[in-house]
């Protein structure tokens, strides 16, 4: 069959793969985030079964036509928002192999004997920049993390470990009393994961919204909060660098406070975008105190241009894992087969081939560097805002991301009409959209820091750029772009 790689098709798979690789490196070149917007109309097309096949050549012809036009490119400069721009080459090659390669890592001996012992070196890695303690790997019980394939997979997984070391009877049992299994997080800027989560392992809706000052937990409400619901609390979980503004929680002053009250509380950090940090020499201080978190979400697809999906959670005391093992004659009994810790996960690919690739590439010291260059590139915008007549800056820039506003004229902010100041905002971002060739985000945000109005609900957009290619020029260019599109 010319479909199925074999000896018979090695030229003529060749001739299609070396297509495909040129065809991504097109598209990751490409000089404009999107060719064209996608009609839903033709959606139908799409649905339509192919009960003939078409010849791979020919279909890639046609995918290059009519499909990656439609795609957006987060590789490109001017998209300056997120996710990362995912374009380490390194990167990309360890995704492609991979695929390749096939390995399970549900199993070790036989499914992925090499593989799983890379991914425990790659989770070693990340345990060891974050500042956790580093033991002898005898088995799976010492590695002290799960390679996962998002955030949300993390952060739910936390929330399971929280639930059980709330009550080690709960994956036996069932939750009985979910109000007595709650969970704090800071109002406004919280990740979806963490509900989501509560609700998917049977906790419910029971999720305590602390208010927040500049983005972070207000610790004076944080106190009264945790004292009040003493004993009903199974997890407080904090934001290093929130899906937002990139806020840094006081995460040392929150450790203290919460262990003081209630030394059982599991402290979870999310740190899918701030645990880039550790790579820096020069801004992991920003981090300092995350080490006594008892687990840590991080996401390299968000921050170390790295292609989706891969995430890693990492618990402090890697045997907590027990409390959530699966037992099954399916798993195999043996000191490396990480399905016995991957709640949610069953066939487990080698998505952490990729991160081993950057990181053996580019090295912990360039990394550094990179990131470094990120977050100067954000300072940089930030003061050109702070500068500017027409915008304002709504949030302390810590990592990458700057929230801002076009105001018109800032000498005017106190008679501002916010109703107006919105729909402007939202219409400079719905011509973006329809442009295709500069992308910010945008979403709801309430002003913490009155710098409009305090506590009104904004619409502001949002730079946040995972790019090591972005430049001061074109940051410069996309205020030029965003004030012509203001004035229309």
């Amino acid at each position: 069959m010319k479909e199925i790689l074999s000896k018979d098709t090695k030229d003529y798979s060749k001739i299609c793969l070396e297509k495909v690789i040129n065809m991504g490196i097109d598209f990751k070149l490409n000089n404009k985030f999107k060719e064209k917007n996608y009609d839903i109309s033709n959606f139908s097309e799409l649905l339509e079964i192919p009960n003939k096949g078409t010849e791979l050549n020919e279909l890639l012809d046609y995918f290059k036509n009519e499909i990656m036009p439609y795609c957006s490119n987060f590789s490109n400069e001017k998209f300056m928002s997120f996710p990362d721009s995912g374009n380490s080459t390194a990167a990309i090659s360890g995704a492609i192999l991979s695929d390749f390669l096939q390995q399970n890592l549900i199993n070790s001996s036989f499914c992925a004997p090499i593989a799983t012992h890379m991914e425990i070196a790659v989770i070693k890695w990340l345990r060891e920049l974050l500042g956790y303690e580093i033991k002898e790997i005898k088995n799976i019980w010492d590695v002290g993390g799960v390679i996962t394939y998002g955030g949300t997979g993390s952060n739910a997984t936390a929330m399971l470990l929280a639930r059980e070391n709330h009550n080690s009877k709960t994956m036996i049992e069932g939750v009985k009393s979910p109000e007595n299994y709650k969970v704090v997080i800071p109002k406004g800027i919280a990740h979806y994961s963490i509900r989501s989560s509560l609700m998917w392992i049977g906790c419910g809706n029971n999720i305590l919204e602390v208010p927040t000052k500049d983005y972070r937990y207000n610790l004076d409400e944080l106190k009264k909060t945790l004292i009040e619901n003493k004993g009903k609390i199974m997890s407080v979980v904090c934001y290093v660098g929130d899906s937002r503004t990139q806020s840094i929680d006081n995460l040392t002053e929150i450790y203290k406070l919460v262990k003081e009250i209630d030394e059982n509380i599991w402290l979870h950090a999310d740190a899918c975008h701030g645990f880039s940090l550790a790579f820096s020499k020069k801004l992991k201080c920003k981090i300092e105190g995350i080490q006594y978190f008892d687990s840590i979400s991080t996401d390299p697809h968000k921050v170390l241009a790295t292609p989706y999906c891969i995430s890693a959670l990492l618990i402090k005391d890697p045997e907590n894992f027990k409390l959530v093992t699966s037992s099954s004659d399916l798993i195999m009994q043996e000191d490396y087969a990480f399905g016995q810790v991957t709640p949610f996960i069953g066939s487990k690919s080698w998505v952490s081939l990729k991160l081993w690739f950057m990181i053996k590439n580019i090295g912990i010291e360039k990394i550094g560097q990179m990131i470094e260059k990120r977050c100067e590139m954000a300072q940089y915008l930030s003061k050109k805002i702070i500068n500017s007549n027409d915008f304002v800056l709504l949030n302390s820039v810590n990592i990458n991301s700057v929230v801002f506003m076009y105001v018109q004229d800032k000498e005017k902010l106190d008679s501002i009409n916010i109703k107006k100041i919105n729909e402007k905002n939202i219409d400079i971002h719905k011509q973006l959209s329809e442009e295709g060739i500069y992308h910010l985000h945008q979403f709801s945000l309430t002003d913490d820091n009155g710098i409009i109005k305090q506590g009104e609900v904004l619409f502001p957009l949002r730079y946040m750029s995972g790019n090591p290619n972005i430049t001061k020029k074109d940051i410069d260019d996309m205020l030029t772009y965003l004030r012509k599109l203001a004035l229309k």
